[in-house]
């Protein structure tokens, strides 16, 4: 109970807590739709919007989010597009995302085990007392 004590161990919990609740609702949908390696393939692409907000000096958040919403258009757009090589779509998205993430890290200064440090760590682990940072 000792974790609980801190604050962002606190806000991780009640997080994990929301994406247990919602997690097996979106799961059956997207099985059922044939669609289960679609969030596998957003949170791929998810990591090349955090990169590019980090590169560009905005919030990642943000980015993340529009660069997440696009994907999932271009992939919605594409499965229709191809009935029955709709999984080709999904590996392209998953790749092309994964390898715009490491351009985009080996881009915004630093090497990208630093910027994936700062993307996956942020602020939550950080003394108070070091103002350094990363």
């Amino acid at each position: 109970m000792a974790l609980l004590s801190y604050e962002f161990m606190r806000r991780a919990f009640l997080a994990a807590i929301f994406i247990a609740g919602i997690a097996p609702m979106l799961g059956v949908f997207l099985v059922i739709r044939r669609q289960s390696l679609m969030a596998d393939t957003l949170s791929h692409v998810s990591l090349a919007g955090v990169a590019l907000g980090f590169f560009l000096n905005l919030n990642p958040s943000l980015t993340t989010l529009l660069i997440v919403v696009i994907a999932a258009i271009i992939l919605e757009y594409l499965r229709t597009l191809y009935r029955s090589y709709s999984e080709i779509s999904i590996a392209i998205l998953m790749s092309g995302g994964l390898a715009l993430a490491l351009v985009l890290m080996n881009l915004s200064g630093g090497t990208p085990q630093r910027v994936s440090n700062r993307i996956c760590l942020g602020r939550s682990l950080r003394s108070h007392k070091n103002k350094s940072g990363f």
